[in-house]
């Protein structure tokens, strides 16, 4: 078994498989380099595409997605239930919707989908397709932010650790995690990286600043995950299991 997986910016992937193609988080246009459009319209040109929307910030949802699943052969949308509420104008009229709260479990075109609440806004995803297993986490993260007092922390801490090992116990091939550069702690991509273990990890949330990469590769340099470091727009590598 094996995928490819190409970097568009910030949250937004393409990883494509044998049977699917998955785009995920991808954000508003001014949260995204020229071209990118192009470069996902090409990617899921002709597949059978599932679209996952962790939330409805602007960072993590477009406005209008079908400007880029048009050329997909067949669509399907998995949304939290937040972008219904807050953001209805960016539910999608074509393909089919799964709007999905967190902590449930749901079948949908073939796949099993489970959720996590996010401590932020909207859910994490495992998702089982067949075979193939990934955990997109969206903004489920280690926020600990200056200023935080010690129990806030310590709060945080213990939530992150918690999803992590639930993350772990699914055992997925991929695992998408937060890496943001504004916190020193890359709102806790080390420790997702070392817990959840996946034979692939994605460091993600990085708002373009890729250079930070080098210096996770190394923090977990020789930990059984093997680092997807892209470093702009359309960087693609393929991942065997």
């Amino acid at each position: 078994m094996h995928c490819d997986i190409t970097y568009i910016h910030h949250s937004a992937f393409v990883l494509r498989t044998d049977k699917r193609a998955y785009l995920f988080d991808y954000p508003e246009n001014e949260h995204l380099p020229e071209g990118a459009g192009d470069l996902v319209r090409r990617a899921v040109a002709g597949t059978d595409l599932a679209v996952f929307i962790s939330h409805g910030h602007a960072d993590h949802l477009n406005n209008d997605l079908a400007s880029v699943t048009g050329a997909a052969a067949k669509v399907r949308y998995v949304l939290s239930d937040d972008v219904e509420e807050l953001r209805p104008e960016a539910v999608p009229g074509n393909g089919q919707v799964l709007m999905v709260e967190p902590d449930e479990t749901y079948g949908f075109g073939g796949m099993v989908i489970e959720t996590l609440m996010s401590n932020d806004l909207g859910v994490a995803f495992l998702v089982e397709d067949g075979c193939f297993r990934f955990y997109y986490g969206g903004d489920l993260a280690e926020w600990i932010w200056p200023g935080a007092s010690p129990a806030e922390a310590d709060f945080t801490r213990k939530f992150f650790r918690a999803a992590m090992e639930r993350a772990r116990d699914f055992r997925p091939h991929v695992a998408f995690a937060n890496a943001d550069p504004r916190l020193d702690n890359l709102a806790g991509g080390e420790t997702a990286c070392r817990i959840i273990g996946a034979p692939v990890f994605v460091p993600m949330h990085t708002f373009g600043e890729t250079a930070i990469l080098d210096d996770l590769a190394r923090n977990v340099e020789g930990g059984s995950s093997r680092l997807f470091r892209y470093a702009r727009m359309g960087d693609s590598e393929p991942f065997s299991f």
